[in-house]
């Protein structure tokens, strides 16, 4: 078989879930052979059958997609500094109001559901399918919204029991000063990578685990039981922005403020799990990656002032 090889720019892409999104795309593609796509070159990069497919047709495919092909907008780079500076601009907030000091008050609550209802879009991409499974056969809408409700409160129940578990954990690593220094600037730099990886600032890190669809595809026996033993199940499926919170629960200094932690970064996904099995796909296309965009800026502000916090431990 005989392959071509060809590079086509993008605009459009604003973080990481719109690499993927292109990237699945091309990859399903009938005489793609491999494709990867970068957005901080705004790149396609593509190689194919010429006999099956060409360079025009796959720039069409990009377009069916909402994307548009040619050199990355100046409106884009903009986006991406606005970003920057919001993202500077939180970090400097999160300092002053939670004070530098990585110990856990109510702005952290209050930050943690922040980032559990900027990044429900999220939520609704992967599991989405699996709750309107869950409320499938309800007549009516008091109904509709019990059985969304209780699929909410399980995933809600399972986060928090999960928040016991890691702030439990982080109990045993906070001996002495330089080790919960350590800890905490470890956690908030894989915390900030998480939310660059989701912005797409690092094309070199691949998409951790779990943050394929396929991770909550539950066998269809388990999606026959209560809306409640679902969401209870689909709770403990891992990905991207359950990483980061499971990171900061660890860091929280108890299996109490752990779970606490966890309880308010599960009640910011709900409002729009409620709102889309209510109402369907509630939110035009073209803004979820807005919102997921907001929600890379924020996990990644969450992630500086968590490793500012644990190198400045040291110096007081």
């Amino acid at each position: 078989m005989k392959t071509e090889r060809c590079e086509i720019r993008i605009r459009g892409m604003i973080c990481r879930s719109c690499t993927d999104e292109v990237s699945g795309m091309l990859l399903r593609t009938k005489g793609v052979v491999k494709a990867s796509v970068s957005y901080r070159k705004a790149l396609a990069s593509v190689s194919f059958d010429p006999a099956l497919v060409s360079t025009e047709e796959l720039e069409k495919r990009i377009k069916s997609l909402g994307y548009d092909t040619g050199e990355r907008s100046l409106a884009e780079r903009a986006l991406d500094l606005g970003c920057t500076g919001l993202t500077l601009l939180l970090v400097w907030l999160l300092l002053r109001w939670g004070g530098a000091s990585p110990e856990i008050g109510g702005s952290s609550f209050g930050a943690l559901f922040l980032v559990g209802l900027s990044t429900s879009p999220h939520c609704l991409g992967m599991c989405g399918g699996i709750l309107l499974s869950a409320c499938r056969g309800r007549e009516g809408q008091k109904a509709l919204f019990g059985a969304a409700l209780a699929y909410n409160g399980g995933r809600a129940a399972s986060y928090t029991a999960l928040g016991a578990v890691f702030g439990a954990l982080g109990t045993v690593l906070t001996y002495t000063l330089s080790m919960k220094s350590m800890l905490f600037t470890m956690l908030g730099l894989v915390v900030a990578l998480l939310g660059l990886n989701m912005w797409g600032l690092l094309p070199a890190l691949p998409s951790l685990p779990g943050e394929q669809n396929a991770v909550c595809r539950l066998p269809e026996r388990l999606r026959r039981q209560t809306p409640l033993l679902v969401g209870l199940l689909t709770g403990f499926m891992p990905c991207g922005a359950l990483y980061a919170a499971w990171l900061c629960a660890m860091s929280s200094g108890s299996a109490g403020n752990g779970a606490l932690l966890m309880l308010a970064f599960g009640l910011g996904t709900v409002p729009l799990m409620l709102l889309f099995a209510s109402l369907g796909a509630l939110l035009p296309r073209g803004w979820t990656k807005y919102l997921r965009k907001l929600g890379a800026v924020l996990v990644t502000s969450m992630g500086l002032k968590m490793l500012i916090g644990g190198l400045l431990l040291l110096r007081g």
